[in-house]
């Protein structure tokens, strides 16, 4: 079992403690919404990385013919278990078990960071989307969400400032994601640029991309409320499959 896939199964529990049933305001009140008004209009929308299917439980309630794949026994099992309805697969992103043209739209939500097979994933999702189709990926902002980027207060000016450091985006690397409680999660920075690349040798066009202003912050960042609410964490690329491709 890779490193990433051992990180998941792991970890399995704290996702589904940290992240369902509204337990991240951020992702049920602000991303998970944005996503299924995305996938308006498709009937049949494959969720790449589905973790225990909480995007497609949430797509079926607008009866859209949703089945999402992971590589997490537990993730699946967890998922099935809560709503056995729900059509979860264990599968690998870059070998989808789905013929072609199978699906009118696909989502990636927050997974292509950790799949290391990237351009094989998006030529898959590719294979199985219909001309015309859709592929939304919701991803950390490769540019201000690079290794190294953080806040820096200043205190030498007067008022005191705070300003938002960019790190190594054009170094490409893996690392470590921290949560506390022992969860570590292995994450892998790529600058934009190969994002839109694979995307286009994959047959897609990029149509919008979205940047959606920070969830409302804390009480504690009330004094710095100016700064936080214009650096955004979440990059979101909404792409159609052209016409020319297969």
């Amino acid at each position: 079992m890779d490193q990433k896939k051992n990180a998941w199964e792991s970890n399995a529990e704290w996702w589904q403690n940290s992240f369902t049933n509204g337990a991240n305001a951020e992702y049920s009140e602000q991303l998970l919404p944005l996503l299924v008004e995305l996938m308006n209009g498709f009937q049949k929308v494959l969720e790449i990385g589905t973790g225990e299917g909480q995007i497609v439980r949430a797509l079926s309630e607008t009866s859209i013919n949703a089945v999402g794949i992971d590589q997490s026994d537990k993730q699946i099992r967890h998922g099935k278990k809560t709503d056995p309805s729900s059509v979860l697969i264990r599968s690998l992103a870059e070998h989808l078990p789905f013929r072609d043209s199978f699906f009118d739209a696909a989502i990636a939500c927050l997974v292509v960071e950790h799949i290391e097979q990237f351009e094989e994933s998006f030529r898959e999702v590719s294979r199985v989307v219909k001309r015309g189709g859709r592929f939304v990926l919701a991803m950390n902002h490769p540019l201000l969400q690079s290794p190294g980027s953080s806040w820096v207060e200043d205190w030498t000016t007067d008022p005191p400032e705070k300003y938002w450091r960019v790190g190594s985006y054009l170094r490409e690397e893996t690392s470590e994601e921290h949560f506390g409680d022992g969860v570590s999660i292995p994450f892998t920075h790529r600058p934009l640029s190969r994002y839109l690349n694979a995307l286009n040798d994959s047959g897609f066009v990029t149509t919008r991309m979205l940047e959606p202003q920070p969830f409302p912050i804390q009480e504690e960042d009330l004094k710095w409320k100016n700064e936080i609410a214009f650096i955004p964490r979440l990059l979101l690329l909404v792409c159609e499959k052209s016409s020319g491709s297969k």
